[in-house]
């Protein structure tokens, strides 16, 4: 017997939306909070959020896609952006991805010959899919210098709520592949000390990101 009832697929929509909503408030005020003050600093063009001070993040111990441990001392040394997702993200991570490579072809052309003072780091909470080596290639595809870390869920939630991240994993069976991932698509930015700088929110713009940390940095 078919279960495919129109009436199930609009409740299903239904509930969706309804965890979307959830997750979208969840990560609106878990933002807020971190960036509460934040006018009194100014960015070049205002679509960074920057915190009042910045904010100490508690060390973590992920996978990166060589399978190497990626910790709190990654993060240093380097200013960092860092985006939560998952590699069948069917839209935003792409989107994301795309323009964090455009930004780091700009800050890289505007440096010359010295070395980069940024990286990006992306970060899948989809471990049941998302392999160490599959996010290497990856993020390959967008730049071969951005690093694709993850860990398990028990890593990867702790890390998450004290940057302000929201996610879901749609429930499904063991073995199937085919659910949904639900995730705030905020761009985080940590100084060169590995501490949360500022946020920015979607939508994005390349353009403007990247003048945005070009003033940061200096």
């Amino acid at each position: 017997m078919s279960d495919n009832n129109p009436r199930n697929d609009n409740l299903r929509l239904i509930l969706l939306a309804m965890l979307v909503g959830l997750v979208s408030a969840v990560a609106g005020i878990a933002l807020w909070n971190l960036t509460q003050g934040s006018s009194q600093k100014q960015s070049a063009t205002a679509t960074l959020m920057v915190l009042p001070e910045p904010k100490v993040i508690a060390d973590f111990d992920l996978l990166d896609g060589a399978g190497q441990p990626f910790t709190l001392e990654n993060l240093k040394g380097k200013w960092s952006l860092l985006f939560f997702g998952f590699t069948h993200c069917p839209d935003v991570c792409p989107s994301a991805l795309y323009d964090l490579n455009l930004i780091s072809e700009v800050l890289d052309e505007s440096r010359g010959d010295e070395a980069s003072q940024h990286q990006v780091i992306f970060v899948s909470v989809d471990p049941e899919r998302d392999t160490p080596e599959k996010l290497s290639q990856y993020v390959s595809y967008f730049n071969t210098d951005f690093v694709g870390v993850t860990g398990s869920p028990e890593q990867l939630r702790p890390l998450a709520m004290q940057l302000g991240i929201a996610y879901q994993i749609e429930e499904h069976e063991a073995g199937d592949e085919r659910y949904d991932v639900y995730h705030t698509a905020s761009v985080l930015l940590t100084d060169s000390e590995g501490r949360l700088y500022g946020v920015f929110p979607a939508p994005h713009s390349a353009e403007k990101m990247a003048a945005d940390l070009a003033v940061a940095i200096e």
